[in-house]
């Protein structure tokens, strides 16, 4: 064999590698129909016990903008977190933490971005005293950030096709930890297998019991979870994993409380809300 076909024999031996991390197969793809530009989902995120409550409100300004409000209580720090998503791979492409601020205005100081090709996720976070920087690898499509509370996969499964029995996607995370070697990791990937259609509060949903290697990492209690999607528009109706994906917590519950598409207008009062009448020390 030439050098030229040892050369071709290697590459088309890495195709499978590469492929899942640049576009998506089986039951993923992204129609147009099945996007809900305008539409506020409120959840709430707590331990499977109900404890440790904090409202997640997940605003999809259109086909790749999310914009995510999460806070415990009025006058209280609330984080304002917004993303850019690939259509291709129903994956964050960037995703930009910060602090809520008094007219809807956001502090940011955390900088994600997915390098497709080089099938990496970075990471920049500017603190006062010092900037973090950190890799990790991204070794599926879609994947999604677990710390940004399911909101990119809220908005991607509404484009799995009709009737789907089992899919997968792939969690990474942002876990401030000083004795770690990096802040940022790869979980692994997580398989939904349909198990029932039910009722809940009058709509219909499918349950998809959840297992994986991204469920049985070192702060997991458990091996397996579960996953209620909308039958009809396809959303995330309740999640819960066996591990949590922030500090204080043991695991992980988001439930939505309502679907709302009055749209920016109800979401930009929304967040000017939140600090209205609020002590100038607190809000500034």
């Amino acid at each position: 064999m030439t050098f030229r076909g040892e050369l071709v024999t290697i590459l088309l031996a890495l195709l499978p590698v590469i492929a899942p991390a640049t576009s998506v197969a089986g039951p993923w793809q992204y129609e147009a129909k099945q996007s809900k530009p305008g539409r506020i989902y409120y959840y709430e995120r707590t331990n499977s016990d109900g404890s440790l409550d904090e409202r997640v409100t997940v605003f999809q300004r259109d086909a790749v903008h999310l914009e995510v409000f999460k806070a415990v209580g009025r006058c209280e720090n609330a984080a304002f977190v917004t993303a850019e998503m690939d259509l291709k791979s129903l994956s964050a492409l960037k995703i930009t933490g910060g602090q809520l601020r008094p007219g809807a205005s956001q502090n940011a100081f955390a900088f994600l971005s997915w390098k497709r090709e080089a099938q990496t996720l970075d990471v920049e976070v500017k603190l006062p005293d010092q900037t973090i920087r950190a890799s990790a690898p991204i070794r599926s499509a879609p994947w999604h950030l677990f710390d940004f509370d399911l909101a990119s996969l809220t908005v991607a499964t509404p484009h799995l096709a009709p009737n789907t029995k089992r899919f997968s996607f792939g969690m990474a995370l942002l876990w401030p930890d000083a004795a770690a070697d990096s802040p940022l990791n790869w979980m692994g990937d997580v398989q939904a297998t349909l198990a029932s259609m039910e009722q809940r509060d009058g709509k219909a949903v499918r349950l998809y019991s959840l297992s994986g290697d991204a469920l049985s990492g070192p702060r997991s209690v458990g091996s397996s979870g579960q996953l209620l999607l909308d039958a009809k528009d396809g959303h995330i109706v309740e999640a819960l994993l066996p591990m949590p994906n922030h500090p204080g917590y043991k695991d992980f519950r988001l439930f939505l409380k309502k679907v709302s598409d009055v749209g920016e207008s109800e979401w930009t009062s929304l967040l000017k809300s939140h600090f209205e009448g609020c002590p100038k020390s607190v809000s500034q």
